[in-house]
């Protein structure tokens, strides 16, 4: 659509917008999923340790150890209802979250770089629009930027 030359910004924005959104919620659903079963985990913990002592107080006429054994594995259910949920899905989830977005930053780099080569900017301009959309943790120097594209161009030529 870029190259015909017939696009306005505006409408190709409104496009990538939406393109990026659409990426987005794809790469998002296993995050959904791991969110869904780990808030539901501390919940089958809470029911295995209803049934456990359901279970517990049917041996109310057991020795003491036995009954013991059972109120212990009513717990059990419990902590690794909350275990799992807390100390696997959850961090798992997140992880899955932050490479996903980090991902998808890309897309938006790019959609900045060209919309504003598509209103005018010169082509190193228009890098430095995308190169300030990253953030500053893992931002390239401007030097760095500048060498890379240099240097891209006389490999090609030595490669002819």
């Amino acid at each position: 659509i870029i190259i015909i030359g017939n696009a306005r910004s505006h409408e190709i924005e409104a496009l990538m917008d939406e393109e990026i959104q659409t990426i987005r919620s794809d790469k998002m659903k296993a995050y959904h999923a791991m969110v869904a079963v780990g808030d539901g985990l501390p919940a089958l913990g809470i029911v295995a340790a209803v049934l456990g002592v359901v279970k517990a107080m049917g041996a109310l006429d057991q020795s003491p150890e036995i009954l013991g054994g059972l109120i212990g594995a009513a717990l059990v259910g419990t902590f690794l209802g909350i275990f799992l949920s807390y100390s696997v899905v959850g961090p798992v989830a997140t992880k899955i979250k932050t490479v996903r977005e980090k991902k998808n930053r890309l897309y938006i780099i790019v959609k900045q770089t060209l919309l504003a080569y598509m209103n005018g900017a010169l082509p190193q301009v228009a890098i430095e629009f995308g190169r300030k959309t990253i953030s500053s943790y893992e931002r390239p120097t401007i030097d760095a930027v500048e060498q890379s594209t240099m240097n891209t161009g006389a490999v090609e030529k030595k490669a002819a």
